[in-house]
C-alpha cells in the first residue's frame, strides 16, 4: 500500500483514509461509529482530490446497488448519474 492513513482536508470537508482492509459494510460501520459515513462524491473536483489521496490504492465509497430497483445509489438516496460535472 502506498497510501498513508489519516485525515485529509479539502474545501469544507474532512476525509479519513484508513489503511485497514475491511468489507464495505465493516467500513461503513467504522465510519458511523465515529459520527461520519462513507464519502458521497459530489463533484469532479472532489473525485479528483480523493483519487490523488489514494495514490493508486483502492477504497470504499458511499455508493451501493439498490437490489429492488437495480440502480446504483449514493447513501443519501440520490441516484448515480453519468454527469460530467
Amino acid at each position: 500500500s502506498n497510501t498513508t492513513g489519516g485525515w485529509r482536508f479539502c474545501s469544507s470537508s474532512i476525509y479519513y483514509i484508513s489503511t485497514n482492509q475491511k468489507s464495505w459494510t465493516e467500513s461503513r460501520r467504522y465510519c458511523r461509529e465515529r459520527g461520519a459515513d462513507l464519502v458521497i462524491i459530489n463533484s469532479r473536483e472532489e473525485q479528483e482530490f480523493i483519487i490523488k489521496q489514494l495514490d493508486d490504492d483502492e477504497a470504499w465509497i458511499g455508493l451501493s446497488k439498490d437490489v429492488t430497483e437495480g440502480k446504483w445509489k449514493w447513501l443519501d438516496g440520490t441516484e448515480l448519474t453519468n454527469s460530467s460535472g
